[in-house]
């Protein structure tokens, strides 16, 4: 069920990001061995590129979500004065070629480097990764991979409405259906996928709840509904307890309809950080500068519970996240 500030953004005019698209020829390593070399043609929007930025945020949408999952804050990076690249994955509509990826986790991450090698983001001053829904894993792994290498100027990651340590909702009642569905995807027969690519369409936008494009786009959402890494992410989280200049920030809603505010409470809990539980704008105004005191005080890991919102924080929520996107950009450790 949508919160109440979703519902008042629903009444609001339509508007995407669609005509800022700029696009790159991408190669990556793919496959579930990522034994092939694979290039797409990849669209992608960069907000507030010019100099003296307070920092590059790279977004990674939901599965495949597009660069529109970001855009209720666009206004916020610009007024702010942080650069905001928006991704897209293969298989997105604004992706061309990837249709026969393997989604795996590995494969997705050597998507991501490619693509921010590409646009040179290991040059810039300081970067974060910020994944929404099912990118919000891809954001973790990706700064364990790079904060292994000192050339990467990353500072921080966000993972924003991320499931936890178990299959989400919007998807454990249903494993078996995607787990056949996601079979005869596999089969890549023309025959065969004229029947299924509709039902796929069904399945994702009105069973799932998630808007998609069409039956091929569904048909790359479902994919990665089968590689989640869920409890393989405490190795993950473990292993950055040993990289403390790495600032990390996960934020969920209680009215979350995809995950169980038990699942977000349990992620939250494993980063042993400081956790704030934000009822109201007030409480997440007076929460701005305690996050940044925790990030001061060295404190690396930061949680927060929005009471009263639900899947789409970058929709609700803008300023908050900006305001903390910031401060893991310029917060000096005492």
């Amino acid at each position: 069920m949508a919160t109440e500030v979703e519902k008042k953004l629903a009444r609001q005019p339509y508007f995407d990001l669609n005509s800022l698209t700029q696009s790159v020829i991408v190669t990556y390593k793919a496959g579930a061995k990522l034994d092939k070399i694979v290039s797409v043609r990849a669209a992608y929007v960069d907000i507030c590129n010019k100099p003296n930025v307070r920092g590059t945020v790279v977004s990674l949408p939901g599965s495949p979500g597009s660069h529109n999952d970001i855009k209720y804050m666009r206004d916020s990076f610009e007024t702010h004065n942080i650069r905001l690249v928006c991704t897209n994955w293969p298989g997105s509509e604004f992706v061309t070629g990837g249709l026969r990826d393997s989604y795996t986790n590995d494969e997705r991450n050597s998507y991501m480097k490619a693509l921010m090698e590409k646009l040179e983001l290991n040059r810039v001053d300081k970067l974060i990764i910020m994944g929404h829904s099912r990118s919000g894993e891809t954001a973790l792994q990706l700064a364990h991979l790079l904060s292994a290498d000192k050339s990467w100027p990353l500072v921080g990651a966000a993972m924003l409405n991320s499931p936890g340590f178990v299959p989400h909702r919007g998807i454990s009642v249903r494993m078996t259906f995607i787990n056949t569905l996601a079979f005869l995807i596999k089969l890549r027969c023309r025959a065969i996928d004229c029947f299924l690519f509709p039902i796929l369409d069904w399945f994702y936008n009105d069973v799932v709840g998630l808007r998609v494009a069409d039956g091929k786009v569904s048909a790359a959402a479902v994919l990665p509904m089968q590689t989640f890494a869920f409890a393989q992410q405490k190795a993950t989280i473990d292993e950055m307890r040993s990289r403390p200049w790495i600032r990390m920030f996960y934020a969920y809603g209680s009215k979350d309809f995809l995950v169980a505010e038990s699942d977000s409470e349990e992620l939250a809990m494993y980063f042993k950080g400081d956790h704030y539980i934000i009822n109201d704008a007030k409480e997440a105004e007076e929460a701005i500068p305690e996050i940044w005191k925790s990030y001061a005080s060295g404190h690396p890991y930061v949680t927060a519970n929005f009471k009263n919102e639900g899947h789409y924080l970058q929709k609700t929520c803008p300023e908050f996240l900006i305001q903390v996107l910031a401060g893991m950009f310029e917060v000096e450790t005492v």
